[in-house]
């Protein structure tokens, strides 16, 4: 069984965003998936409720960081998406259960400070120090305008630690989670760029699930065309919630004025399945 958890100590760092879309990947890929949630708030629980039927099947399951039970026996690949601030023995626990680990940095020094705190007590432990737990950063929500993305790059080189790309800020990501899906549910053409970034991501943890990943390849014409499903629009009341799950201050539009047509023009409100 293939593990792999993401970690960070600060909140809407954008673990659920990674966890929630490197499963559904998975998934299309027709391979048995189980998503673990060792947050109290347990932000998978509620993503999979809302994740629609005719979508590629996730497992869901509540675990503690504390104990680390194992899942089902029968799990093929486990994605654990951690709390916030897990330090000493849980995420020494952590560690050993798992056989890589992502932290998720976002673009602000506060966050690499985080980040390089995590990774001084990650990289003493001996699974991690033999290699036999693999450990990279990831930048998140990073703005391509502002050379974030470099900063945080050169960051990593600076404490040693493996960095394996970055992805934007980018409303897709938003609508995703309000509708239970990823980046991976939706049609190639309105998800292309950023699949494109997941492309480094997906080659780095190919070794933990022992199979060619390719974020790039694209369903089948009569397959993608078999069955589409309406995206739920977001609306004023949901706004506050989508916020939370993904550390997003404005989940309706970039600018927050005209993001209705956009998605319009995107999406064309739907979400396409493979059989």
């Amino acid at each position: 069984m293939g593990t792999l958890a993401i970690v960070s100590r600060k909140g809407g760092s954008g673990k659920s965003t990674l966890a929630t879309n490197l499963a559904s990947y998975l998934a299309r890929r027709n391979e048995s998936v189980t998503l673990g949630d060792l947050d109290h708030q347990q932000s998978m629980r509620v993503w999979l409720s809302r994740r629609p039927s005719a979508a590629p099947r996730i497992v869901g399951w509540v675990g503690d960081s504390g104990g680390l039970a194992r899942p089902l026996i029968g799990t093929q690949h486990l994605i654990l998406d951690t709390p916030g601030g897990l330090h000493g023995l849980g995420l020494a626990k952590v560690v050993m259960a798992v056989d890589a680990i992502v932290l998720p940095v976002a673009g602000s020094v506060f966050d690499r400070e985080s980040a390089s705190d995590y990774w001084n007590e990650l990289r003493a432990h001996p699974k991690v120090a033999s290699g036999r737990c693999r450990v990279a950063a990831l930048g998140m929500r990073l703005d391509g305008r502002t050379g974030a993305g470099e900063v945080t790059e050169d960051w990593a080189a600076s404490v040693g630690l493996p960095y394996i790309g970055a992805l934007r800020a980018a409303q897709v990501y938003v609508r995703a989670v309000e509708n239970g899906i990823s980046i991976f549910d939706m049609p190639e053409t309105v998800t292309q760029a950023d699949r494109l970034q997941w492309l480094p991501i997906l080659d780095w943890v190919e070794p933990v699930f022992g199979q060619g990943l390719d974020a790039g390849a694209s369903l089948d014409t009569a397959q993608a065309a078999a069955k589409v499903i309406p995206l739920r629009p977001i609306t004023a009341a949901k706004a506050t919630t989508v916020a939370a799950a993904t550390g997003n201050a404005n989940p309706v539009g970039d600018s927050g004025a005209g993001s209705g047509p956009l998605w319009s023009r995107w999406l064309s409100g739907f979400l396409t399945r493979r059989r």
